[in-house]
């Protein structure tokens, strides 16, 4: 029964990539890959979908309470940066730096705004949905297939910033350093030579993806509310209004990070609408419309992201999942690699990076660390894994951006394939062999 189970496990995760390939409905296909899991494991299908802990309502409302109002401010925000014309002051003031001739420098250019703003602490689906409207102005300008959007996104915000570099303050790393009793800035070494392999090899495939675009004759394309065009005849704000609603809720999260302040992201994203609604007022026709329009398109992020959320906490509550879990654990090959298999695996069964962490830290890290191995070394190796595995098509985060960009894992996620997994497993095998012989 229990190897029963593990079949079932994968193959419900088997189906529910595939559903999304195919552009099926994530809430519908969710529901059925839970199923799935609920039968092959002998689990009770009404506690298991309904139950208040280990369910998938649980997993579902657990995190669209933590997290609707960062969805929600957050495309607002999006929604007035987009419609008063700030994103494209914004986009301009930068275009005219690199210009719209070098569509690679342009891709770049967004890719380390992404990275600046998630190394600097902002939580990747605020910075997310800031970005995007100035995207869109300059993939416009230089006539680049918004598809493209995702791998510069991939390259700044969801790979080596996930763990690698050293001070990163994302979950996952938070987690992996507490519960090796090291700080985030440990493992230098390692972390900043595996975060080069990553950014060179991301390179490399944004080039290759670029010219293969170019050699098809794909251009910048969008479908639904995102193609519509703002009136060029309408005036826009300067460069420093619409700047100010970006830096002051950047400042305010550093700042009350730094101090310890409780729910700063909140505060920090309120402060900014409230800057938008105030400096924005006379370059939008309806207050009322932004922010319902906004609103509206928090909602599909947060559900679809939430959905999958919900498949992997029943995934996690399996009796398959503990097999799984054993057999990683006691696979050959030395702690380091059994530790990053482990990690990489957790995170692709229960789609989260730092729920796998999490997992790893109640019931393998005493063995893990009892083994002799070096403590920081083991806490970058288990963060960088457990983002990779986190980062499969499976994952919540995964549908919640698609559904933020306007865009598919059918035309997307080929992105995430080669960043997030291709180019962070190549800098964390270099990692692992670095630990293996003490350079840490």
């Amino acid at each position: 029964m229990e190897w029963i189970g593990v079949i079932g496990i994968f193959a419900g995760l088997i189906f529910f990539v595939i559903a999304a390939m195919k552009g099926y409905n994530v809430l519908v296909t969710s529901i059925i890959t839970a199923v799935i899991i609920i039968l092959t494991n002998g689990m009770d299908l009404a506690s298991s979908i309904l139950g208040t802990e280990s369910s998938y309502s649980s997993g579902l409302a657990s995190f669209i309470r933590s997290n609707m109002l960062i969805f929600l401010f957050s495309a607002i925000l999006g929604q007035y940066l987009d419609d008063s014309g700030a994103a494209k002051s914004i986009a301009q003031a930068i275009m005219s730096k690199i210009g719209t001739k070098s569509p690679y420098l342009m891709l770049l250019g967004v890719a380390a705004v992404a990275a600046l703003l998630t190394y600097g602490g902002v939580s990747m689906f605020v910075a997310m949905f800031a970005v995007i409207p100035l995207a869109r102005v300059m993939f416009r300008e230089c006539v680049v297939p918004w598809h493209l959007f995702n791998a510069s996104w991939t390259l700044g915000a969801g790979a080596f910033t996930m763990a690698m570099i050293p001070g990163v303050p994302s979950v996952a790393n938070i987690n992996a350093t507490n519960m090796c009793g090291v700080s985030l800035a440990s493992a230098p070494i390692m972390g900043i030579v595996g975060s080069l392999v990553c950014i060179a090899l991301s390179c490399v495939y944004i080039k290759f993806a670029l010219k293969r675009c170019e050699a098809r004759g794909e251009v910048y394309e969008v479908s639904g509310d995102a193609a519509a065009v703002r009136d060029e005849s309408k005036p826009t704000p300067g460069l420093l209004a619409s700047l100010a609603p970006l830096v002051a809720m950047i400042a305010i999260i550093l700042i009350g990070s730094a101090l310890g302040v409780k729910n700063v992201v909140y505060v920090g994203m309120v402060v900014a609408v409230v800057l938008c609604m105030v400096l924005f007022n006379r370059f939008i026709d309806s207050q009322r419309e932004v922010l319902g329009v906004g609103a509206k398109n928090s909602l599909g992020p947060a559900v679809f992201t939430s959905a999958a959320v919900g498949v992997g906490a029943v995934a996690s509550a399996a009796i398959g999942f503990s097999v799984i879990q054993d057999a990683i654990f006691n696979m050959p090959g030395g702690t380091y690699v059994s530790a990053a298999t482990l990690a990489a695996m957790l995170g692709g069964i229960m789609g989260s990076g730092s729920g796998a962490v999490g997992i790893i830290a109640q019931n393998f890290i005493d063995p893990y660390l009892a083994s002799g191995v070096d403590p920081a070394a083991l806490a970058k190796i288990v963060a960088t894994a457990a983002g990779i595995g986190g980062a499969l098509p499976n994952s919540g985060a995964m549908f919640g951006m698609f559904a933020a960009m306007g865009l598919t894992h059918r035309n997307a996620y080929k992105h995430n394939l080669a960043i997030s997994i291709g180019a962070c497993t190549a800098g964390l095998v270099v990692m692992i062999l670095m630990a293996n012989v003490g350079i840490i």
